[in-house]
């Protein structure tokens, strides 16, 4: 694992951009090729065209790699370097008890209402509706943490100089 380690630092950005270079090539050779047919559709036959499949296929299979490679590098460095990996291992744990946290005191959304009758409509049961709702909360926290930090970072900078 090490030696893909290195050769991933030595050779990975180069790689990323070789390999983005060529899907954006294949890609845009089958959009032109089939433009003049897909112009041609009506409206509503557009919408089940299959001209854009490759493009969206290849984000969705990269995005799913690259997180299968950021894990198996997360589990790789926490094998490697336990003591350097505490605080990761805490954070995560701290995040995920506020997770819980959340998702025990989220309200359903079933009651009544717009939100409800939505709800009813796409078969979204209590569960899932807290679970959505435990989420949002997480990630709007995290993202308020992060702002909070730059600018408090940023203040500290000022008066260390």
């Amino acid at each position: 694992m090490s030696k893909l380690y290195n050769i991933l630092i030595k050779h990975g950005q180069l790689f990323a951009i070789v390999l983005s270079a060529l899907i954006v090539g294949v890609f845009f050779l089958i959009i032109t090729a089939g433009s003049a047919e897909f112009e041609a559709l009506p409206d509503e036959e557009q919408y089940k065209s299959t001209i854009f499949d490759f493009g969206l296929y290849s984000a969705f299979y990269l995005v799913i790699i690259n997180a299968l490679i950021a894990l198996a590098f997360g589990i790789w460095f926490l094998i490697r370097e336990p003591k350097r990996s505490i605080k990761m291992i805490i954070g995560l744990v701290v995040l995920f008890v506020f997770g819980l946290i959340l998702y025990s005191t989220a309200e359903s959304g079933l009651d009544d209402g717009p939100i409800a009758s939505t709800l009813e409509n796409f078969d979204i049961s209590d569960e899932v509706s807290r679970l959505v709702s435990a989420g949002l909360t997480t990630t709007i926290t995290l993202i308020a943490l992060a702002a909070l930090s730059i600018v408090v970072a940023e203040i500290i900078n000022l008066f260390k100089n």
